[in-house]
């Protein structure tokens, strides 16, 4: 089964842009494990990026952000080097290593030089079996989340999400908790519980992996195949189950002391894996997503002047999706807003595009597929994500296929799909007037 995860950006080595020359290899690591490794020695760069299946899935209660801290920490020191000496070598060798956290996915980076590619893949050994979690290291990470904790708290946007999806999906929703932690959780975490979830979630039988650079495949074989020797064997966490989205007898609304309101929508779509999939994407582009020319901007926007920025989303994950809109505007103009964004939505879902829209939005799909490769560190990011997607490892070569064969009876259809479920409504702020049903 093919498996990916969406990743972070670094590095910025050049590889070619057309998605038809990437020529994706299948490495077999050892019994169980592959690597996907686009090979190229144009330039003496190697970028690699582990995939863990795990993470804020495995964050007990009262301790929510244990994930966070231990991946953001991961770089901490390693072995007996605390986190100023191991930071300042890998810095002084031009090499980078972090770990970055998921709800389903947790993820390392590495990206070294040719020239100090003996100790950059020694150092991540040491980093991901022996991480030391330096206290001085780990004290300003935990301080870093308290900061953003704050934020968060601060954050009327936040605060209407938090009550929004308690709202719609329940409190006991595992997908609603706090993965990075609050004021109350965050101090709470100790060394031991970092070392803890660290031994859950790195493991030699849940990862994916994605390489990139000057490498061959006998030597990525060797050389990872030696690091997930010494991890061990982890149990993955369970799978979650959809979520069920609740209907609203009338929308949260927060009161919050600003000049705007910030309005949110959603309703209930399907799956990534749903044959309608990339029909989706191309109406969600048309309807709103597109920026400025999309059907929302140009009502509610251009026309009217009522918001600065309207955009639509449709949100796809392996197992459900979901359809949405939301923008920000003066309080006085909330209802009318509102009015003129519904009234766009309800005749897109009636009458779905026109042929020029789907010409234009097709277009525009299969031609920024190139921004996906424009560096290695995109390049790696992307193998990863349709790993876990599991898709095959020449999906480039006929993904662009895939929108082109989107037709005009197709995105109409869709539409009606996408946009004749229910919406459940959310605003904070204070606004004169909110009407939505």
């Amino acid at each position: 089964m093919w498996k990916s995860i969406p990743l972070a950006l670094v590095g910025l080595v050049l590889v070619s842009p057309a998605a038809q020359s990437i020529d994706i290899q299948v490495v077999k690591i050892n019994e169980t494990v592959d690597a996907w490794l686009v090979e190229d020695h144009s330039n003496p760069l190697v970028t690699l990026k582990f995939g863990f299946e795990g993470g804020s899935r495995w964050d007990e209660p009262g301790k929510e952000g244990t994930a966070s801290l231990t991946f953001g920490s991961l770089n901490e020191g390693a072995g007996d080097m605390n986190a100023e000496t191991f930071l300042g070598i890998l810095q002084d060798e031009a090499v980078s290593m972090a770990g970055s956290p998921g709800l389903k996915w947790s993820t390392v980076s590495f990206q070294t030089p040719t020239a100090s590619i003996d100790f950059a893949f020694e150092s991540l050994e040491t980093m991901l079996t022996d991480p030391a979690f330096d206290e001085d290291g780990v004290e300003r990470m935990r301080r870093d989340a308290l900061a953003s904790a704050v934020r968060r708290d601060r954050s009327p946007g936040a605060k209407l999400g938090d009550a929004f999806y308690e709202a719609l999906w329940g409190a006991d929703e595992p997908r609603n908790r706090k993965f990075s932690g609050d004021l109350e959780t965050i101090p709470a975490i100790t060394r031991e519980d970092l070392l803890a979830l660290k031994n859950k979630v790195i493991g030699r039988n849940n990862v994916l992996i994605a390489a990139v650079g000057d490498i061959t495949p006998d030597e990525l074989r060797t050389r990872v195949g030696a690091i997930l020797d010494k991890l061990p064997d982890v149990t993955p966490p369970a799978p979650i189950d959809p979520p069920t989205f609740n209907v609203f007898d009338a929308p949260i609304q927060i009161e919050f002391d600003q000049t705007q309101s910030i309005v949110y929508a959603v309703a209930p779509a399907f799956p990534r894996t749903d044959p309608d999939n990339y029909a989706a994407r191309v109406v969600n582009h048309i309807l709103g997503g597109g920026g400025l020319g999309s059907r929302l901007a140009d009502k509610v926007r251009n026309e009217l002047g009522l918001v600065y920025g309207i955009q639509s989303g449709y949100s796809a994950s392996e197992d459900y999706g979901s359809v949405s809109f939301n923008f920000a505007t003066a309080n006085d103009a909330a209802d009318q807003a509102l009015d003129a964004a519904l009234e766009v939505w309800a005749e897109f879902a009636a009458n779905g595009p026109s042929q020029d829209e789907l010409d234009e939005a097709i277009s525009y799909l299969t031609g920024s597929y190139a921004t996906y490769f424009l560096n290695s560190s995109k390049v790696v990011d992307y193998l990863l994500s349709i790993q876990i997607q599991d898709l095959p490892p020449n999906f480039p070569e006929f993904r662009n296929d895939l929108f082109r064969a989107v037709t005009l009876d197709d995105a109409r259809r869709v539409a009606k799909r996408l946009y004749g479920e229910s919406l459940r409504f959310g605003v904070v702020g204070l606004p004169t007037e909110f009407t939505p049903y």
